[in-house]
């Protein structure tokens, strides 16, 4: 089983990419976001993604995450009755982290509903049967998901956290990729993942850090 691919983005859409590690194309499909991530990076920048590979009678798939906790929730998702690794990605294509498991939480069938392949059963079965989700993943109920409490210290946002991450995945030090973060947050709260990710790439490649 292929669990990390390490290489260059030879092609890329918005739903999958080929990867060349050492002149072998991996055909890997991604969520949007993760898709939109990479497409921002230069084509000369060696990228890693999390690999989960799945095994058909007829085919074996890969899926890919820039950050570990992508994949987890993929995982989680994809353990509901009529929810195939397509579909999972589709919804991680929805929905940010943040905003997925507010859904859950609140049991917002409606949030569901409004993704395309997703009828009203299937709906409320992923509110039912996901709700407990987020706590068991490890999400403080309680989190403001759009800011840190402390510029310093930024432990509860879990936005910082899948940067952090999606850097360290790229081959970033950690001390550096904490500093920037930290740095960012600071001049604004209530970056998105994606903002801060692009930001905190910009501002290391200028080796200020």
């Amino acid at each position: 089983m292929i669990g990390k691919l390490r290489g260059f983005i030879d092609s890329i859409t918005e739903d999958k990419c080929v990867i060349d590690v050492n002149g072998v194309g991996y055909l890997v499909y991604l969520s949007s976001k993760t898709a939109s991530f990479l497409k921002q990076l230069p084509k000369e920048k060696e990228v890693s993604l999390i690999i989960e590979t799945s095994v058909k009678e007829d085919a074996i798939e890969l899926y890919g995450f820039a950050s570990e906790i992508e994949k987890i929730w993929f995982l989680e998702l994809t353990k509901v009755q009529g929810v195939g690794n397509k579909m999972g990605q589709k919804i991680l294509s929805a929905f940010a982290i943040s905003d997925l498991a507010k859904a859950l939480i609140s049991s917002d069938v409606k949030a569901f509903s409004q993704i395309s392949g997703i009828g009203p059963k299937l709906a409320t079965r992923l509110a039912t049967e996901l709700k407990d989700s987020p706590k068991k993943l490890g999400i403080d109920i309680g989190l403001d998901f759009n800011q840190s409490e402390n510029s310093q210290d930024f432990s509860g946002s879990q936005i910082a956290v899948d940067a952090l991450s999606a850097l360290e995945n790229l081959g970033y030090k950690k001390h550096d990729c904490l500093r920037v973060i930290n740095f960012l947050i600071g001049e604004n709260a209530k970056l998105t993942l994606e903002n801060l990710i692009t930001s905190a790439l910009r501002e290391l490649s200028k080796n200020k850090f």
